[in-house]
């Protein structure tokens, strides 16, 4: 089972890639430049330096990709693992684990706030906090996931 999933995050991961790469070669227009005015209405002013628009590259929209790809097999391996009669180790999530919908809540609001949380950051100059949030987060999310895959497997 995990095969298969491991080939979905692959696979997802190289079309965010080359999707990036692809956009690259369209020459569009820079979208316009919102400047918060510094100097008075009347004076003669101009922005200083050619406007760059920000690029996050190739490793932060698949590092998002791969974290909601966890999140979504650690909420199927939670169901799965419950199903056969495991227990959730996570204390917090031991009364949720129960409730599907809530579970899955749960795991949805986790994925979000990571990934608004590294966008904060990249927007706020701080490229490398940002892809250290994600890589910390995807790190714990995979060290979940080959638990769960782990006890599922031991079920059998």
């Amino acid at each position: 089972m995990f095969r298969p999933i491991a080939v979905v995050m692959i696979a997802l991961s190289c079309v965010c890639v080359a999707s990036r790469s692809a956009a690259a070669q369209d020459s569009v227009d820079s979208p316009a430049l919102f400047v918060r005015m510094t100097m008075p209405a009347a004076s003669d002013w101009r922005v200083p330096g050619p406007v760059i628009p920000a690029d996050r590259g190739a490793l932060l929209p698949a590092l998002y990709v791969s974290l909601v790809g966890l999140q979504a097999y650690d909420g199927y391996s939670t169901g799965r693992g419950l199903k056969n009669g495991a227990s959730e180790a996570n204390t917090v999530l031991g009364t949720l684990a129960n409730h599907p919908a809530a579970l899955w809540a749960v795991k949805g609001g986790t994925a979000f706030v990571s990934i608004y949380v590294a966008e904060r950051l990249w927007r706020r100059h701080h490229r490398g906090q940002a892809i250290a949030l994600m890589v910390v987060s995807n790190s714990i999310m995979a060290a979940v996931a080959a638990s769960n895959a782990s006890i599922i497997r031991a079920q059998r």
